[in-house]
């Protein structure tokens, strides 16, 4: 090789070695612009939702449902602090568990509670503890320990509850037998240590004795009393000895200040009970007082019309809801519903039982009448019982002013129907929900079907223009 051509060669490889920093420089600038363009884009598209105010987070969080919700918290962690951090994603809920559920069985879904109850009790404000069908003392086991657990935490928490519910807890059954005493124990604790918040607590259906039951109430009344505003301990407590019997029960009363709704059992009430309540509740505080009278219930006590007539005067508001079921009798109903109570509503249910000593003719036609200044709402379900009262049911219905709901399966005939939507037409009733099911006595329903649309295309204007809710059908009673 010549040495021009060796001196040619070494000169471009230094030029070359002199370009490459420039050349590595510009390849890294260009792949720099192009990743920094492409992963702002992407990241600004995954950080659109995080990136959302918390307000507007909170409420598309509001629209998912609880599994959904848990779920989410661990999409990143804006979302995990706004989810765990927000109370009204986690306001109200309802622990239900099933005694004939597999998944019950296991220890799972009480642990859930337990956690949910660790971790979101600060913030509850409505909570329902409810157990279907205890078929086994273990599910009862499980389901107290849980209980116990979950109320130890929203006291911990310092939870400010507003509605407590605990339906239909049966503790009269064998399978409660060792859990009993511990469960009612756990509940009195709970309400004497809770922050006094609450508002309205739901016992229906507890059934535990006495002594039990006592501890409850006596602990809910002395330490939230003045705050509670609605109370329904229906079927609470059951007693060999009668309840309006027990001067104990009544003093659970007098640190009920500010009720409003008192649902309970008329084997509950006497005359000590409703002079306490017109001595310590606050004027016109109580506005509903319903009252169910069963037939398994003694309810043979002497209520004199004054003690009502001193609960109606301290509360002018108050209306008086009556519920019998399977009590049918024109005694009964006389000695019960006195003139002094100001009933809004009464209800008359069979239960698909047929008695040949019931009578709901003479209550109609000569105790409901008294009522008709206040009464407001009537249902009859006597689907096995063939009285006729027909006549006097729509006299009744024409002479109570504030009467604008009334519902009835009977064995009655589709000219009552008419009769009645004639009288609502001509405005000598003042019904604005009429529900009828008329029961016939053989397995041909044609000609009452029939009927009903001849009477519904003759008053179809009335209906649909004037009638709240309305329905009227025909069946074949069992």
């Amino acid at each position: 090789m010549s040495l021009l051509a060796s001196e040619d060669l070494a000169e471009g490889t230094h030029n070359v070695k002199q370009g490459l920093p420039d050349l590595l420089r510009n390849t890294h600038d260009v792949t720099s612009q192009w990743m920094e363009e492409n992963t702002t884009k992407e990241e600004t598209e995954l950080n659109d939702w995080a990136n959302l105010p918390h307000v507007v987070l909170e409420n598309v969080f509001e629209q998912l449902n609880e599994v959904s919700l848990l779920r989410a918290q661990f999409v990143c962690k804006r979302w995990y602090d706004v989810i765990r951090h927000s109370a009204s994603l986690w306001r109200d809920k309802s622990f239900r568990f099933s005694g004939r559920d597999p998944r019950d069985l296991t220890h799972g879904p009480y642990k859930y509670a337990s956690s949910f109850t660790r971790t979101f009790g600060r913030y509850l404000e409505r909570v329902e503890f409810k157990l279907f069908s205890p078929v086994t003392s273990s599910v009862c086991k499980k389901f107290q320990k849980c209980v116990k657990i979950c109320l130890n935490s929203l006291i911990k928490t310092k939870a400010h509850l507003k509605d407590f519910s605990m339906p239909a807890l049966q503790l009269d059954r064998s399978q409660w037998m060792l859990y009993r005493e511990d469960m009612c124990s756990a509940l009195a604790r709970f309400f004497c240590k809770s922050q006094h918040t609450f508002e309205r607590v739901d016992f229906p259906g507890t059934r535990a004795n006495f002594d039990d039951g006592y501890k409850i109430l006596y602990a809910l009344g002395y330490n939230t009393g003045r705050t509670v505003t609605h109370l329904d301990i229906t079927d609470m407590m059951i007693s060999r000895r009668p309840m309006f019997d027990i001067p104990q029960f009544v003093e659970c009363f007098k640190h009920f200040r500010c009720l409003q709704e008192l649902e309970l059992n008329y084997s509950y009430i006497s005359e000590d009970l409703l002079e306490v309540l017109a001595a310590n509740l606050q004027e016109n505080s109580l506005q509903v007082l319903s009252t169910s009278v069963t037939q398994h219930d003694p309810h043979n006590q002497v209520i004199w019309g004054h003690s009502w007539a001193a609960l109606a005067n301290r509360c002018r508001d108050l209306k008086v809801e009556f519920y019998f079921q399977r009590v049918m009798t024109y005694e009964q109903h006389f000695r019960i519903l006195l003139p002094q109570i100001p009933l809004s509503e009464a209800s008359f249910d069979g239960c698909y039982f047929a008695d040949r000593d019931w009578q709901i003719r003479p209550t109609i036609a000569s105790i409901l009448p008294r009522f008709q200044s206040t009464l407001e709402r009537l249902i009859i379900e006597l689907p096995d019982t063939r009285e006729v009262f027909e006549t006097e049911l729509l006299s009744l219905l024409s002479l109570c002013p504030h009467l604008w709901y009334f519902k009835m399966s009977a064995y009655t005939s589709t000219r009552f129907l008419d009769k009645l939507l004639e009288a609502v037409s001509e405005k000598r009733c003042n019904l604005s929900v009429i529900k009828v099911r008329i029961y016939v006595r053989d397995y041909d329903t044609d000609h009452e079907e029939i009927d009903l649309e001849r009477i519904y295309t003759k008053y179809r204007d009335l209906i649909t223009n004037d009638l709240i809710d309305y329905y009227a059908t025909c069946c074949v009673s069992m």
